[in-house]
Parts: structure tokens; C-alpha cells; sequence
């Protein structure tokens, strides 16, 4: 048999640290980030606690990469063409997109959701985060503005609200709040918000 290439140990890198990270966010979301160990996070991804620190150098670091994964997901979805401008067509397809990736990854999302709300993961970075979030916002504030808004400040934290609030009910209850019908409402009530700031502006 013929020696692994450095191409396949980069493979079995990825899908070793993927493994140690879906057990991981299994175990933050159901048990809590304190009560999750490596050893446990080692047992549950069927390794060796030894070759999860091969990985990771502590559970904050899984904590960490995990986040990201999620925070860029979304972010990556936000500006396409990189020009760190909106167009309304690229906001609209960014809605589709981000509400297309929660139902096609409800599992995922659901604990990804019930891991942010812990308030020690919330606490620790929630200033990481906001800062790293700053450009998305900003993109999203001058998008509700160049529409006519007249409070494009108070209108993004609405929309911000509306669409945590929207994948949050679509996750945990589905068959209440089911997400096609829900996108559907929230892109109009959307541009329902940002449109009425511009006709309270004109009367």
C-alpha cells in the first residue's frame, strides 16, 4: 500500500476536526458549555480525548470555531460581489439564501441557536462578535437608508429582531411556524417597514 499523500492528511485533518466539532456542538447545545469536557466531547466524536487536543487546544477553541462557523455562513451570504455596498436585488437574495440555509440545516441551526443563548457564550463574545458584525450592519443600515427609511437605525434593529425572532420560532416549533411561509411574510413586512418611514417622512 502506498503512503498517504499530503493531500489526504489534509483530508482526514478535516474530517477529524468536522467530527470533534459536530459532537461538540451537540454537547454545548444539549448539556451547556460548562458541562461539556473534552473528555466527553472526545467519547461522544468516538476519538481519543489525546487526538481531540491534537485538534484543539481546549473546549474555547471548539467554542470559538464553531461560532465562527456559523457567524460567516451568514455574513458570507450577506455581499456576494465583495463591494461592501447593497443593491436591493443582493438584500433580497440574502433573505432567500439564509432562510433556504436554515431549513436545509434545521438540526444544525437548532442547536447552533440554543448554544448562542447560553449566557456565558452570549458574555464572552458577545464584543468579538459585534465587532466582527460591524461591516454587515453598516451595509444593512446604508441599504434601509438609500431605500428612504426615515429611522434607518430604528428600522435595522426591528429587521434584526425579525429575522432572529422568525429562524427561532421556524426551528423550534415548524409545523406552527413553517419557514417558507414565513419568508414570504418577513421579506414583505420587510420592505413594509422601510417603505412607511419613507411615506411618515413625505407626509
Amino acid at each position: 500500500m502506498s503512503p498517504r499523500t499530503s493531500t489526504q492528511f489534509e483530508t482526514i485533518r478535516q474530517e477529524k476536526r468536522k467530527v470533534i466539532l459536530e459532537a461538540a456542538l451537540e454537547l454545548f447545545a444539549e448539556n451547556g458549555f460548562h458541562a461539556t469536557s473534552m473528555s466527553t466531547i472526545a467519547k461522544k466524536g468516538g476519538i481519543s480525548k489525546g487526538l481531540a487536543y491534537n485538534y484543539f487546544e481546549s473546549k474555547n477553541d471548539i467554542l470559538e470555531e464553531i461560532v465562527d462557523e456559523g457567524f460567516h455562513q451568514v455574513h458570507d451570504l450577506l455581499d456576494p460581489d465583495k463591494d461592501g455596498v447593497l443593491s436591493e436585488e443582493e438584500f433580497i437574495s440574502f433573505l432567500e439564501k439564509t432562510f433556504a440555509m436554515v431549513k436545509n440545516n434545521h438540526r444544525y441551526w437548532k442547536l447552533y441557536f440554543a448554544l448562542m443563548i447560553q449566557p456565558v457564550v452570549s458574555e464572552n463574545l458577545s464584543e468579538k462578535y459585534a465587532k466582527a458584525g460591524e461591516p454587515l450592519f453598516r451595509m444593512m443600515h446604508e441599504f434601509i437608508a438609500s431605500k428612504g427609511s426615515s429611522d434607518p437605525e430604528g428600522d435595522l434593529m426591528i429587521i434584526s429582531a425579525m429575522l432572529e425572532g422568525t429562524f427561532l420560532y421556524a426551528i423550534v416549533a415548524p409545523d406552527i411556524f413553517p419557514i417558507d411561509r414565513m419568508k414570504e411574510k418577513v421579506i414583505d413586512g420587510i420592505f413594509r417597514i422601510i417603505q412607511s418611514g419613507n411615506k411618515n417622512k413625505a407626509v
